[in-house]
């Protein structure tokens, strides 16, 4: 077990088991769905989650693959939770007007649709990936390349534009935002990248005859862009979009230069990490909202664990020392050693820190200004766009199983900074998300939410109760690994070792 055994004073069986056996079938249950649950609630678990999400799903994988029992409900028919991917029908029935039906015939069969309330692409190297080969989903799942990486910029004369992020010297020959001498800078500095190794001093020095050694430790970020005399321009294409440094700029000042190295690394490397890479990310087909929990579903059945959906969670069950102990569904005791719940099932336990504005649109092109691409990640960085906070763009269509031919689906996303009272949620995705209006027009439909980020009180680790924050604004997956890396550690009281 995860840790010491609690002990339980809460034991259901004999005639309370009769009486829940039969108000089960009552209901309608099949004799198969009560002998799941009987068996199901008859084994003592490492960990029961509550939730079907992103990051409860990563975490039952990673446990599972520990040998850990674990034990996946949610209260929906339907994986995924608040992250869930949809079908056209159910768009339109969780954020369309009342009664309003998809008009298939313009649009297409609506199960030709996955759309990812919270999409989330993966960067092909580092923790996200090794997140996902640890957790033993990335088996079960058919990935497919995302074509595109861009960012937003404002252009000289004011305009906005979209440009590729520059990942290779032969990127930065071509492109078209730098003049000759800003080219040369970058081609040094991604000459020098692409030998640099962190664990190798050798590869720290710059130059052939005079050398100058870099010391990455010591200094600064900043003091590194300043060393390769990288333009602001430059700047928000190496922090911004190869990076993903989400947090405000003048954080390079007190950000080691090796801690940029990294990111700027994985990057480059993520390209190298399948055949034909033409961006640095992957995304799953039919979309990684209910495509990651099904898949952890089969990890957890091959190690002992089960996943049952549409089980109402009465409350979680806390020992007389006030650790949590197991749960209780429709009447029926589950037993654990610890407990991971999607802030949804713990209100009480989480509080919010902000909220997140997503707009969803249906699309009979690719985003203007994004090269006609089929699917891609578009960063709009804060400073190009008047904002505190980046806002993010994702794009996907047939190729990864997300749309029918000729359609997209883009999902445009971004922290809610102004007010919020009294406004629609489209109302106020159009005020934070207005760089990226003219890139949909037009558009066959589109609809808005609002959802709240929650974060758990305390750590979790007194109360054996560990809430994931829930899913924040950003289209790529770092936040979220970085989330589910210090919950495990947390919840097991060991670090995860991507590398093993």
């Amino acid at each position: 077990s995860l840790h010491d055994a609690l002990p339980i004073s809460r034991v259901v069986g004999g005639a309370s088991m009769q009486r829940w056996l039969v108000g089960v079938l009552a209901a309608g249950a099949s004799a198969s769905d009560v002998a799941n649950w009987r068996s199901a609630f008859e084994t003592r678990y490492d960990a029961v989650i509550l939730g079907t999400g992103l990051k409860e799903s990563l975490l039952a994988g990673l446990l599972a693959n520990r040998g850990k029992k674990v034990l996946q409900l949610d209260r929906n028919e339907h994986y995924g939770g608040a992250a869930a991917s949809l079908d056209l029908s159910q768009l339109y029935e969780r954020l369309g007007a009342p009664g309003e039906q998809p008009n298939q015939k313009k649009l297409g069969a609506s199960d030709s649709y996955r759309v990812d309330l919270a999409p989330k692409v993966v960067m092909a190297h580092g923790a996200e990936l090794q997140l996902l080969v640890h957790s033993g989903a990335w088996k079960h799942m058919d990935w497919k390349r995302v074509q595109r990486s861009f960012i937003y910029r404002k252009a000289a004369d004011g305009k906005p534009d979209v440009h590729r992020v520059l990942a290779t010297v032969e990127d930065v020959l071509k492109t078209r935002i730098l003049t000759t001498m800003q080219k040369s800078a970058m081609v040094r500095l991604f000459t020098w990248l692409e030998q640099y190794e962190e664990d190798n001093p050798k590869t720290h020095s710059v130059g052939v005859v005079s050398k100058t050694k870099l010391n990455v430790h010591r200094m600064s970020a900043a003091a590194f862009l300043r060393f390769w005399e990288v333009t602001p321009e430059m700047t928000h294409v190496l922090v911004r979009g190869m990076a993903l440094h989400d947090g405000p700029m003048k954080a390079l000042k007190k950000m080691p230069a090796v801690v940029l190295l990294r990111k700027l690394k994985r990057y480059k490397s993520a390209y190298k990490t399948f055949p034909h890479m033409t961006s640095p990310y992957v995304y799953p087909s039919k979309g990684i909202g209910s495509e990651l929990p099904k898949a952890v579903a089969e990890v957890l059945e091959e190690a002992g664990g089960r996943t049952l959906m549409g089980r109402p969670i009465d409350r979680v069950l806390f020992d007389e020392s006030g650790k949590a102990c197991g749960v209780v569904s429709e009447g029926v005791e589950v037993s654990a050693d610890c407990v991971i719940a999607d802030a949804s099932y713990v209100p009480d336990k989480v509080a919010p820190t902000h909220q997140v504005v997503r707009l969803y649109a249906l699309l009979a092109h690719p985003p203007h200004k994004c090269k006609d691409a089929m699917s891609c990640q578009l960063i709009i960085p804060a400073e190009a766009c008047g904002r505190k906070s980046d806002a993010y763009l994702f794009a996907g269509s047939q190729p990864l199983r997300l749309a029918p031919s000729e359609r997209w689906i883009v999902t445009v996303s971004a922290k809610v900074e102004g007010e919020t009272e009294g406004l629609s949620a489209m109302a106020i995705a159009k005020r934070e998300l207005a760089a990226a209006l003219p890139l949909l027009k037009p558009a066959a439909k589109m609809f808005a939410e609002l959802s709240d980020v929650c974060e758990q009180s305390e750590s979790g680790e007194e109360s054996r109760l560990f809430v994931p924050a829930t899913c924040d604004a950003s289209s790529n997956m770092g936040s979220a690994a970085a989330d589910v890396e210090q919950l495990f550690e947390r919840i097991t009281g060991e670090a995860l070792d991507l590398d093993a």
